[in-house]
């Protein structure tokens, strides 16, 4: 394959977005940019017109997009690493194929800035949603400038965007594509390891996010979504395995991601899990049961991290109260009072 020759790459994953497909380039193709400018459509062995939709653009726009086929379909993450494999543009951008840009200078405000500000790796930008009744609304918005730090997001207090709002300096797969992501450590990983919040939280660990008060994207709200898609309890599930599976792939140095993972399983309540009873698809039922025994499992063998990390965290007030507690505890025990 001739190498890519641009400034950015649009990575598009796409399996059978016939319907929408043509918003979706339409919005690259009507960047005004003086930046090169570059799409790969990675195709997961589309059933519908897809393919040929994407090839008339090539027909149209011959220097512009990289198509990437598939005979079978290898699901979203196997078919965007093979995008991620290829990307070696200084910077670079998702935009799922369901999804598109509204502001023709998208491009440039965001390269504008990355440029300038070398110890930035993402640029981020508000959304809307599109809903099924064709309505729109916020998806996300900043009503101010935001920046923010990897220590930002081990304390909570980072912003990040959504796929189709961020732009990101390729400081992770212009040097290749990381071991870690090729050979997963964890069965849950490769549902980890494709969406927005690992792509967010791995760049942010080289450098810090920048949040403008700009909205101009939107982002469809579709039953194929793959979490729209899915039921809230699937949703904490998905989360707490994200922060446990980040925690492992930066080799247990974070334990912040470990709790993150362990507060969100907290949050699953009784209500969600007496749901599990009306899960009438003995697959699906034993899957979820499956995943959440295995997150307590992870808990329970590294309780100790989780209790440490809680209690840096807490303020004083806090400490001085835990500990007053955990010494006439202690005392009471020894007289046999309790």
């Amino acid at each position: 394959m001739e190498k890519i020759t641009a400034d950015i790459t649009i990575i598009m994953p796409s399996y059978n977005k016939e319907r929408y497909i043509v918003q979706a380039l339409d919005s690259v193709f009507a960047q005004e940019t003086n930046y090169k400018y570059h799409i790969i459509v990675a195709d997961d062995c589309s059933q519908d017109k897809t393919v040929e939709i994407v090839k008339e653009y090539q027909t149209k726009y011959p220097d512009k997009i990289t198509l990437l086929t598939s005979t079978q379909n290898n699901k979203l993450y196997r078919n965007v690493l093979r995008a991620y494999e290829i990307t070696k543009t200084d910077y670079f951008c998702v935009l799922d194929p369901d999804d598109y840009w509204t502001d023709k200078r998208k491009i440039q405000k965001a390269l504008d800035f990355l440029q300038e500000h070398t110890d930035y790796t993402i640029y981020v930008t508000g959304t809307e949603m599109l809903l099924p009744d064709g309505t729109k609304k916020d998806f996300l918005k900043y009503n101010k400038v935001i920046n923010s730090s990897f220590a930002d997001f081990l304390n909570d207090k980072a912003a990040l965007g959504c796929t189709l709002g961020s732009t990101f300096r390729n400081v992770v797969f212009k040097h290749g594509l990381p071991d870690k992501m090729r050979n997963l450590e964890s069965d849950t990983m490769e549902r980890s390891f494709r969406g927005d919040t690992f792509r967010n939280i791995l760049h942010l660990h080289s450098g810090k996010a920048h949040c403008v008060p700009e909205t101009d994207a939107v982002y469809r709200i579709t039953e194929e979504g793959i979490w729209q898609g899915i039921s809230e309890l699937e949703q904490d599930i998905l989360n707490a395995n994200i922060f446990k599976d980040l925690w492992l792939y930066f080799d247990k140095k974070y334990p912040e991601l470990l709790v993150k993972s362990y507060k969100i399983s907290n949050k699953i309540n009784i209500d969600l899990l007496i749901k599990l009873s009306e899960i009438k698809d003995s697959g699906k039922l034993k899957d979820i049961t499956e995943k959440l025994i295995n997150l307590q499992l992870i808990f329970t063998k590294n309780q100790d991290i989780i209790n440490k990390t809680f209690f840096k965290s807490i303020n004083l007030k806090y400490k001085m109260i835990f500990l007053l507690y955990k010494n006439l505890y202690n005392k009471l025990m020894r007289k046999g009072l309790i």
